[in-house]
């Protein structure tokens, strides 16, 4: 009850040093199970705590088996409309300061089922080196056509960064951040294959709500409470995989054992598109995708 009265909000006084925001109890977080076509996702998530007077509608995960069967998406988002996607769920987590300091920043959640538009039987995301072309081709099919400065073709953002194998899983899995130009937003992303031709992205963006460079965002407002809260519901994910699953995996072993993802990756060289099958990253022209006017 205390740090309800404690952490609000509402602002009522001025903000001077560093403060670190308090956020929800990732300790009173239930686990939710998401099941999938031939596997069943454990994750512990807080409950939804969204900014007041936003925007954000929570997604709730549903009982069923997701059958990941997409829609595409729009060409503002993605020009090649290479991928189609399956939102499972989403939900935001607002962060306050002591004794009416107010809102000191956020971080929003969501899990989507991908796959190519474009069926590719020949490509098995369930291997290690299929499953990061899959990755890197959607990553750039959403994200490698966005400029900061259109002049010097300077990308709007920068991944994969920080590229980490989740060798916990029973399957290829990568974790990694992505940075904006702008001070304004920032991510952690995991990807494992849902399947042999679907992948599952679960995404995290987290901010502060203050003005400056990132790191004298930093200064003013701490994001390791933010992070932390990430990095548990990460470290939380757990896998049941069916049967059938297991048995693909285990052909898989016979020439590729561990399973294992490459231990880095650099930055992609952005902007760039993706040709129409999703996966291929080819060089970046404004008028390959543009719509046509009449």
């Amino acid at each position: 009850m205390l740090d309800f009265i404690k952490y609000t909000q509402i602002q009522l006084r001025e903000r001077e040093g560093t403060f670190v925001p308090h956020g929800p109890s990732f300790g009173r977080a239930r686990p939710a199970n998401i099941r999938l076509p031939l596997s069943t996702l454990k994750l512990k998530l807080p409950r939804h705590a969204p900014m007041r007077g936003g925007s954000f509608e929570e997604k709730k995960v549903y009982r069923g088996v997701y059958t990941l069967e997409g829609r595409s998406y729009n060409r503002n988002t993605m020009p090649s409309q290479s991928w189609k996607q399956t939102l499972i769920a989403n939900r935001q987590w607002v962060f306050n300061g002591p004794w009416f300091t107010g809102r000191m920043g956020q971080v929003a959640f969501s899990i989507e089922g991908l796959y190519p538009a474009k069926p590719n039987p020949k490509l098995n995301f369930l291997h290690p080196k299929a499953f990061e072309t899959g990755v890197l081709g959607y990553l750039t099919a959403s994200e490698g056509h966005r400029l900061y400065d259109e002049g010097r073709l300077t990308p709007y953002r920068r991944a994969p960064l920080n590229w980490t194998p989740l060798p916990n899983l029973p399957l290829p899995a990568v974790q990694f951040d992505m940075a904006e130009a702008e001070p304004l937003a920032r991510y952690r992303f995991v990807f494992f294959p849902a399947s042999r031709d679907k992948l599952i992205h679960i995404g995290f963006s987290y901010r502060q709500a203050c003005a400056g460079s990132q790191a004298e965002q930093d200064e003013k407002i701490s994001p390791k409470p933010m992070l932390d809260l990430i990095d548990n519901i990460i470290s939380s994910i757990r896998l049941t995989l069916s049967p059938g699953l297991e048995a693909e995996l285990e052909e898989i072993r016979k020439s590729c054992p561990d399973l294992a993802v490459s231990p880095g990756c650099p930055p992609l060289k952005w902007p760039a598109h993706v040709d129409k099958d999703g996966i291929t990253i080819i060089d970046y022209d404004k008028r390959l995708y543009a719509t046509p006017s009449y």
